[in-house]
């Protein structure tokens, strides 16, 4: 970790080891993307009515709403993981040669992602169901920029460096 303190500090330079620990925490990151994606669209399905019918309830096929309580326990689970995990993936993105104007985009995207998918439930509970599409776009936000963040930190720690020139700043950054 003291590595990151140095200014212009690169994932490639650094030892085999650490790349490979920084590799397999990506790894399993993608691992947790994909149960998001299962569990999101999965128990509350990829339309916006099916959502609705998760969190709010229906009485024509005994769907109960969510209660206070329910909503507080994941709650509770998301606010103390996600963000945890959404800073890692950020400090490795910006150690890697990726222009930073993306890097700022992609942190900001996933942060956002990140929100209303930690607010979604809540105001699909007890605003209402038109706001089950901002729970979708949180979705799309922090599971997509998560995968990008991953993928674009894996090809600077391991492919050939000309594969990173597309995303690479074109000036020298400050």
């Amino acid at each position: 970790m003291q590595a990151f303190s140095r200014k212009g500090f690169q994932l490639r330079s650094a030892s085999l080891e650490t790349r490979i620990a920084y590799s397999s925490f990506l790894v399993l990151c993608l691992l947790g993307i994909a149960t998001l994606i299962a569990l999101s669209f999965g128990r509350a399905g990829a339309s916006p009515s099916g959502i609705v019918t998760y969190y709010r309830g229906d009485d024509s096929e005994m769907h109960f709403p969510k209660t206070f309580w329910q909503l507080v326990e994941v709650s509770h689970f998301h606010l103390f993981t996600i963000p945890v995990v959404m800073l890692i993936l950020a400090h490795l993105l910006y150690a890697t040669p990726t222009a930073s104007r993306a890097r700022v985009a992609l942190t900001v995207i996933v942060f956002a992602g990140a929100f209303l998918d930690a607010l979604g439930p809540w105001a699909i509970r007890y605003i209402s169901g038109a706001l089950a599409p901002a729970l979708m776009l949180g979705w799309v936000l922090l599971g997509g920029g998560s995968l990008v963040i991953v993928v674009l930190t894996l090809i600077a720690m391991w492919a050939p460096e000309r594969w990173m020139a597309p995303f690479a700043s074109q000036k020298e950054e400050p």
